[in-house]
């Protein structure tokens, strides 16, 4: 189901859009410089703390808590487990888990636009803009009122269940309590199966209008192979009594995050038997990918920026379309190499008192990126 609209806007217009995405642009550029010098301040704290962490981390049995240890940041793996039940007592569903999230999604309307613009003789613009709707599966409630046909594709404001997760209060791994704080951060959820004697059992409990297809429960669904906008399926997913590994601060007989030289903490729990050393590993390699995604997004924002504030000189230039084309493929070179020498600096300067010699590489990336920004500004 598609729909379609033409729009036209005057060169006047395009202009004063320009020059007030301006503001807009430079703001971008204080943020994205704000980001990345933080970004790699906070990588190089993080790498400092896990190293501290692995040069004094000590595994231990958890069959017992020795006193050797206390204040000390431990590291042991067992079997996990818990003597509790968690339930969803809305709808009677109940294990013997770590962890457990009911997931609801509702079927609505999506809304996709595509867009086509073409520059006319005199500065002008005509945008063609088609709106497709499907309807689809969600986890969130999608906003229709914001719809270019909001009136002919409505979408319930609200699920009639929300989205719950249950935390084991009382988890044991050997002498060691695993409080449901340290569980919170505890990841590897499965599909949990669903059988319709769970839902016999509770049956004269449970909300009408309930079935059980495909280890899923669907809600208001005469015919779930053909749902319509508004109903509503269920899924339940469980972390299983398992081996986890765990390096917390051991503190009497609690397990505490543990504070480093410079004011971060360390505090870990995975499924499965890991080593020390692994497990430290695995925090080393996230730091370093959770870092370039923060300089890409950083890039990003700075790039954005800068074509903001240039943004001005295609629509100038677009009185005469090709000309106007021309210009905005140098704006977006000249944006790119503002872009690579900057983002280069900034990182540079944070890095520079923890690493000189990849501070001094930056600075010539950047020197470099200037130097062929000067060189294309003369041929323009």
């Amino acid at each position: 189901m598609t729909t379609t609209e033409t729009t036209s806007t005057s060169w006047f217009s395009r202009i004063g859009s320009s020059l007030r995405n301006i503001l807009l642009g430079f703001v971008l550029l204080i943020v994205a410089v704000g980001l990345l010098y933080w970004n790699e301040g906070r990588a190089v704290k993080t790498e400092q703390s896990l190293t501290e962490g692995k040069s004094v981390v000590v595994s231990v049995v958890p069959d017992t808590i020795s006193p050797t240890n206390d204040r000390k940041l431990v590291h042991f793996s067992g079997m996990a487990q818990t003597s509790g039940v968690l339930s969803d007592d809305e709808f009677g569903i109940r294990d013997n888990a770590l962890k457990m999230k009911r997931i609801v999604e509702m079927y609505q309307w999506k809304e996709k636009s595509s867009s086509k613009t073409v520059n006319k003789l005199g500065g002008g613009t005509e945008t063609t803009t088609t709106y497709t709707y499907s309807k689809e599966w969600n986890n969130s409630p999608i906003d229709s009122s914001n719809f270019r046909e909001s009136n002919t594709h409505l979408n319930p404001t609200t699920k009639p269940f929300a989205d719950q997760e249950w935390i084991s209060p009382d988890t044991k791994v050997g002498m060691y309590m695993i409080s449901p704080d340290m569980l919170a951060s505890l990841s590897g959820y499965q599909q949990f199966l669903l059988t319709q004697g769970m839902l016999d059992v509770q049956s004269s409990s449970l909300p009408a209008q309930l079935k059980l297809v495909d280890n899923t429960l669907y809600y208001q669904t005469l015919d779930v192979t053909k749902p319509e906008v508004g109903n509503t399926r269920i899924r339940y997913e469980v972390i299983a009594p398992q081996v986890i590994s765990v390096i917390y601060k051991q503190t009497g007989d609690t397990l505490v995050p543990y504070s480093t030289k410079n004011g971060e903490t360390i505090h870990m729990i995975e499924l499965g038997s890991k080593t020390a050393g692994e497990m430290f590993q695995n925090a080393q390699d996230s730091n370093k990918t959770m870092t370039w995604i923060l300089r890409a997004v950083g890039a990003l924002l700075m790039f954005v920026g800068f074509q903001l504030i240039l943004g001005v000189l295609p629509v100038v230039g677009s009185v005469i379309p090709f000309v106007g084309s021309i210009v905005g493929v140098g704006v977006g070179l000249v944006s790119f190499l503002l872009t690579i020498a900057i983002s280069c600096i900034v990182i540079a300067i944070a890095w520079l008192a923890y690493r000189p010699i990849l501070a001094v590489a930056l600075i010539a990336v950047a020197v470099a990126s200037y130097v062929i920004l000067i060189q294309k500004s003369k041929k323009i």
